[in-house]
């Protein structure tokens, strides 16, 4: 878990790549005479305006004058600056987490001011460096070491989130992570990093994840060692002898995981030493149900609410299962439209599991149905996000209904995964 997330700013909170080159353009050719291509001048992209310029062939004493120039040009350009999709909820997710969140921009204080301020994102973060607040730059990393000073961080316990390999290059230099926004990257090809997200939505379960509760538990760590060596051996050894040595093992396993849990060792037994063949992750599958800005939970025999959905049959497909669930659980036919997230269940849920489980959350829109008492939920009910019941955390967390949400009121959502 990060501490701090640093972020750049043009290529990764704003998608203002059309400005910065077409104002670039009109600079070019107004003080040079000479008309360049957008497309020669991305290399501008990402590095103080005084070295795109001097890249350009001005000389340094027409520096000054140039960038003051290039800046009044801008806000003619405004228009074609926007916030990606995303980054406000990210944001907001990041802060209610308490992680403290920081700039470091190649825009000196100025441009940041002009450019920056309007789209009313700054009280969401704690210290912002600015090209004007160091001597050196990037790919240098002393903007990111800046931070950590005037924060009092370690380098350990930050990510620098960036669209050039000079954002990545200038983390590598500070000793932080380095995480590629591909949402803003023009291409990834070549570009070194230690992440590459693919939507900002992807930032608080990277980064903010809670820690894997079997860390500390050593004992169950083994259990799932010696079930999927035990597992592994039935399926391939040959010997009588060795598999009633296998056995034995799976029986060890269940034992552990039962003298340290509520469970019986017949429950264990039943959940974790059944399959056969070779050990892989039991699947999941959630209906994320929203209706005016409500969603659909069902009540499990624990009182404990959750998205309706359990494991995805042999003979089905996700899209099938969901349906099936949606109906059986809380007697509502749905249609699956989208795939939110695909999760590892023991990084996102509690209490951990002595087995791995993949949870695909689909979101689905109602047609039309009726809820009728079943073998597994009493009741259900429609929630707006800021009024949930006692969720069961065991099948689906606050956060995962917040992620479902979100994805609900994205019309580009990008599929989350880890």
């Amino acid at each position: 878990m990060k501490k701090h997330v640093i972020f750049d700013i043009d290529g990764t909170l704003l998608d203002s790549e059309e400005s910065v080159l077409l104002s670039l353009q009109e600079t070019v050719l107004m003080k040079k005479g000479k008309h360049m291509e957008t497309e020669e001048l991305k290399f501008a992209l990402g590095i103080p305006s005084e070295a795109a310029l001097r890249r350009l062939g001005f000389a340094e004493e027409e520096l000054a004058e140039t960038v003051q120039f290039w800046g009044t040009l801008t806000p003619s350009y405004h228009k074609y600056m926007r916030i990606f999709p995303g980054i406000r909820e990210t944001l907001t997710a990041l802060k209610e987490k308490e992680i403290r969140l920081g700039i470091v921009t190649s825009r000196n204080r100025p441009e940041y001011e002009k450019d920056f301020l309007p789209f009313g994102l700054e009280p969401f973060f704690d210290t912002v460096i600015c090209a004007d607040d160091t001597i050196r730059h990037k790919p240098d990393g002393e903007p990111v070491r800046e931070y950590l000073r005037r924060q009092k961080a370690q380098p350990e316990e930050a990510v620098y989130i960036g669209d050039t390999a000079y954002d990545m290059a200038c983390a590598a230099d500070a000793g932080v992570e380095s995480a590629l926004a591909l949402w803003g990257c023009a291409s990834p090809e070549h570009i070194r990093a230690d992440f590459y997200l693919a939507h900002p939505g992807e930032i608080p379960s990277v980064f903010v994840r809670k820690e894997d509760p079997r860390k500390n538990r050593r004992w169950l760590k083994w259990a799932m060692e010696l079930q999927f060596i035990a597992q592994a051996g039935l399926t391939y050894s040959k010997d009588r002898f060795d598999l009633e040595r296998f056995g034995r093992i799976r029986e060890i396993a269940a034992e552990i995981v039962s003298c340290n849990t509520d469970l019986s060792f017949e429950q264990v037994h039943d959940l974790f030493c059944l399959e056969s063949g070779y050990q892989t992750p039991k699947l999941d599958s959630r209906a994320a149900v929203i209706r005016d800005g409500k969603i659909l939970l069902v009540q499990e025999m624990t009182g404990r609410w959750s998205m309706p959905g359990g494991w995805v049959d042999m003979d089905q497909t996700i899209r099938e299962n969901t349906v099936k669930e949606a109906r059986e659980e809380a007697g509502m036919l749905v249609a699956p439209v989208k795939i939110v997230a695909v999760q590892d269940r023991n990084r996102h849920n509690l209490p951990p599991h002595a087995y791995n489980i993949c949870k695909v959350f689909i979101l689905c829109e109602p047609i039309e149905g009726k809820f009728e008492r079943n073998i597994e939920t009493v009741q259900s009910g429609w929630f707006p996000p800021d009024r949930l019941p006692q969720m069961d955390a065991d099948k689906t967390t606050e956060e995962q209904v917040a992620m479902c949400f979100a994805a609900a009121e994205n019309e580009n959502w990008k599929v989350l995964f880890d």
